[in-house]
């Protein structure tokens, strides 16, 4: 089974924050990496997905990125 992907250009990332209510957390410092726990900031937001009825985010460090993939492996998203 191959996992389906949707990726949004960076022109377009704010408006999807925003529509996320995740814009101004953001910008508060009051969201944090799935994985790692990091605060995410603009500059180093990764990944979006959706998980049990809430939005999770992912900071672009290696090693969150890498158990963002074995995460998506396992689950098959």
């Amino acid at each position: 089974m191959k996992a389906k992907l949707n990726a949004v250009h960076d022109n377009d990332l704010i408006t999807l924050l925003k529509s996320l209510n995740l814009l101004e957390k953001i910008k508060k410092g009051k969201v944090k990496c799935k994985f790692t726990k990091e605060v995410i900031t603009l500059d180093n937001l990764h990944s979006i997905f959706p998980e049990e009825g809430t939005i999770k985010v992912v900071c672009d460090t290696p090693d969150a990125i890498k158990f963002l993939s074995e995460y998506i492996n396992e689950k098959n998203v």
